[in-house]
């Protein structure tokens, strides 16, 4: 779908990310019941966030990649008045995703004055995620075709260390690839992710920082891409923790404002009061 209304107003997106629903909706992961959570959370969305532009579900839809979750998924989502697009994490593998999301699934959408590019990150028998050369082809063509709209880059595993010895063990396991793309790329503004259950909002500089020591670098020009991780709609992860543990915090989503400039501004929004128990002395799932 592409997007016809003018480009010079502001887009709002709402980001939901690691729902692990089960094909049974009775079903709990790590103590929480997931059905319930993310039922809580796209609550709390519709009735908190007015006038969204796009509702962006970033992988881990499901716990056990059943054809009936993301069904479920998908008429709960459609509760939230905006439309939906939707990429594949490491627990929905296989071909079923795409055959079950449709077009909810394509990879590339236009919205306002910006280019939404969803990259598939999966690794066949993997918990780790890989850009393929068709995903990074997908970038760089979807990208140069966007002219001049500015580019927000969306997929499921981290392309930057988390600081946790367990999660960045299965982090993007090429992240240079991607990064050496994004170089070419001067409209690139913002890549987003979830797998890792927690909040993260940092930058990275794609060009390399100067030498004082060397003259020619008095032509540098910084090209800061904004990063940024969503905690889960159920369980989350104890940021820095070097083994399994989870977080007491409670589940959340990200909203986003795209500016006709490129710029942007951003939240995560905690959802609390859904009573929630996770089992907090769990050694991993």
């Amino acid at each position: 779908m592409n997007d016809t209304r003018p480009p010079d107003r502001p887009i709002t997106i709402v980001q939901v990310t690691d729902p692990h629903l089960y094909g049974d909706p009775a079903c709990r992961l790590l103590g929480v019941q997931t059905d319930a959570s993310l039922r809580g959370v796209l609550q709390h969305i519709i009735a908190h966030q007015l006038d969204i532009d796009l509702l962006l579900a970033t992988g881990d839809i499901t716990q056990d990649n059943s054809v009936a979750a993301h069904k479920r998924f998908l008429r709960l989502a459609a509760g939230v008045p905006a439309p939906l697009r939707g990429l594949p994490g490491n627990h929905d593998a296989g071909p079923s995703f795409h055959q079950i999301w449709r077009g909810h699934a394509d990879p590339i959408m236009d919205i306002g004055n910006w280019r939404l590019i969803l990259l598939d990150t999966r690794v066949p028998g993997s918990n780790a995620g890989r850009l393929g050369d068709d995903q990074l082809e997908l970038l760089f063509s979807a990208a140069k075709q966007a002219k001049h709209k500015h580019l927000l880059i969306a997929m499921h595993h981290n392309p930057v260390p988390m600081g946790s010895a367990w999660l960045d063990a299965m982090m993007l396991a090429n992240p240079d690839a991607l990064f050496d793309t994004l170089r070419q790329l001067p409209q690139a503004r913002a890549i987003l992710w979830g797998h890792v259950h927690q909040e993260y909002d940092g930058t990275y500089d794609l060009n390399a920082a100067p030498d004082p020591q060397k003259p020619e670098d008095a032509t540098y020009t910084p090209h800061r891409l904004r990063l940024f991780s969503t905690p889960s709609t159920c369980v989350q992860f104890t940021p820095g923790g070097q083994t399994f543990s989870l977080d007491s915090v409670a589940p959340a989503y990200r909203w986003l404002v795209l500016q006709p400039d490129g710029s942007l501004d951003t939240g995560v929004t905690r959802v609390e009061g859904l009573g929630l128990k996770p089992s907090m002395d769990s050694s991993g799932y």
